[in-house]
């Protein structure tokens, strides 16, 4: 009886080589080669948007000025030119009181933040601010925090930084300084004196404290 032979004959080095390639896909479908997981370091998270690394999250002055933010952050913090006499006016109306504390909420996916973060950190480094007393939390794109820092705190946009007195709020600034001042500095001082600024997103109605 005549053995049937294959369709095809396969040299036994193509075979080897056509394993092998079998192999590689197989394990690509499984994802066994994530080749961006590798992208993120360690204590970072993935921007589903970007497959950028982002903070999320509370988080330090430090960690922004670690790569790959320290880009974007060190070029802005430099080149900003603080307004020493609004500042002058600020420390004296809030006499650098510890009674005062900072919430900052932002996103190192957003270009709002990453302008006026920086700024807002040499002004802080001006007044003489304690960053003891600065909370910062990274939110991803939906203004969600991991831990649920932003709870309450009705974040709509980023960043927001919110000012307390005696653990009250007493105003914020909300993206950018409101069109009427057009400086944080301003934006603060008019809060230290009990007229917080209305965000430019809501001109018409002023938010509630």
């Amino acid at each position: 009886m005549t053995k049937n032979k294959p369709l095809i004959e396969i040299e036994p080095k193509w075979s080897k080589r056509i394993n092998i390639i079998i192999l590689i896909l197989a394990m690509i479908s499984f994802g066994l080669f994530n080749l961006n997981s590798s992208d993120i370091p360690e204590g970072m998270f993935e921007d589903p948007n970007t497959g950028k690394p982002m903070l999320l999250g509370p988080i330090t002055i430090e960690e922004l000025q670690q790569e790959p933010f320290n880009e974007w952050y060190q070029i802005e913090f430099s080149e900003y030119e603080v307004d020493v006499r609004t500042v002058s006016e600020l420390t004296t109306a809030i006499d650098n009181s510890n009674q005062y504390t900072y919430e900052i909420f932002l996103g190192t996916w957003c270009g709002d933040s990453r302008r006026e973060i920086p700024r807002l950190e040499k002004i802080f480094n001006e007044m003489g601010v304690d960053m003891n007393n600065v909370a910062i939390v990274a939110v991803d794109r939906d203004k969600i925090s991991p831990n649920g820092e932003q709870e309450g705190k009705d974040i709509r946009y980023v960043p927001t930084l919110i000012v307390n007195k005696d653990n009250e709020e007493i105003g914020r600034i909300v993206e950018s300084p409101s069109s009427l001042s057009t400086t944080l500095e301003s934006d603060l001082l008019f809060i230290s004196l009990g007229i917080p600024p209305i965000p430019n997103y809501d001109e018409e109605n002023p938010i509630k404290l």
